[in-house]
């Protein structure tokens, strides 16, 4: 579990606005079987807020952003920060233009209302947050037959570390994650299923709260995915605690240029041009 001082780090502070994205949409073929949802027939995930999506003992409210086919797309899961909601990431990090640009299934879903947002300190067996994960998958593929080939997770502080959780424990279905302002520390780390590609963002040193630094937790989680095989594209900007301008566009390139169990690594020879020069291989 992670410690308490981590989940201080999780101030609700606002992430500050990102601009464009780009990227591709998923490969439409589906050979993979895809979870199976927990309750028999899946309530259905149309465009816009679902208030109440079952799951387990409970249910969570859920922005659903489609893009105009979303049949066969690839699918986004948002993750939004302490204090923060659904359709404050979905604004923040425009992911309903990427929706309509891309050709991205945008899922974003509200947190069940727990002190500290996301349930990354408890186990990941019977886990309610990893459960919705699936859930939320096994029908949107249900529905949309989205690409289980091309399954992205980001979020942003809590989001950030509800996301590296998922990097830890949803890598089975999971293609790549971009992780905002997360991370680990030592004893905490779980090795993934798979090594899986993975975009680390913080804001540098002064990405810190309390006694908490971002940065240590952010250059961690780095050198155990590395060591375990994952590939890793490190983004140190300098503003602190904050989403960076422009973020979801090379999140998203990252994303999309990363589909499940790519060979070759597309980006082995160094990052394209069009990521901040703040970024890099480690």
């Amino acid at each position: 579990m992670f410690p308490l001082l981590i989940l201080l780090a999780c101030a609700d502070d606002l992430p500050a606005a990102a601009t464009d994205d780009t990227g591709g949409p998923g490969d439409t073929s589906q050979e993979r079987e895809p979870p199976t949802y927990s309750l028999g027939d899946c309530p259905p995930l149309d465009d816009g807020v679902l208030d109440e999506f079952p799951t387990g003992e409970t249910s969570y409210r859920v922005k659903v952003v489609l893009p105009p086919e979303p049949q066969g797309a690839p699918v986004l899961f948002a993750w939004h920060w302490l204090g923060g909601s659904a359709a404050d990431i979905v604004r923040y990090m425009d992911l309903d233009e990427l929706a309509q640009e891309e050709g991205v299934v945008v899922i974003a879903p509200d947190s069940d209302g727990s002190a500290y947002e996301w349930h990354f300190l408890e186990e990941p067996e019977g886990n309610p947050d990893l459960l919705l994960f699936e859930d939320l998958l096994a029908c949107a593929h249900a529905q949309h037959g989205v690409d289980l080939e091309r399954v992205h997770a980001l979020g942003m502080s809590a989001g950030g570390l509800q996301t590296t959780y998922l990097t830890l424990y949803e890598a089975e279905w999971l293609a790549s994650t971009a992780i905002f302002s997360g991370g680990t520390m030592p004893g905490m780390y779980d090795r993934p299923a798979r090594p899986l590609p993975v975009m680390i963002t913080w804001g540098g040193p002064g990405d810190t709260y309390s006694s908490v630094s971002f940065e240590e937790t952010s250059l961690y989680l780095s050198e155990e995915l590395q060591a375990d095989g994952s590939f890793v594209v490190e983004c140190e900007h300098d503003l602190g605690h904050q989403i960076p301008d422009g973020a979801s566009t090379w999140a998203w390139e990252f994303l999309s240029a990363h589909p499940l169990d790519v060979d070759p690594e597309p980006w082995a020879a160094g990052l394209p041009d069009t990521l901040p020069d703040y970024c890099r291989i480690p």
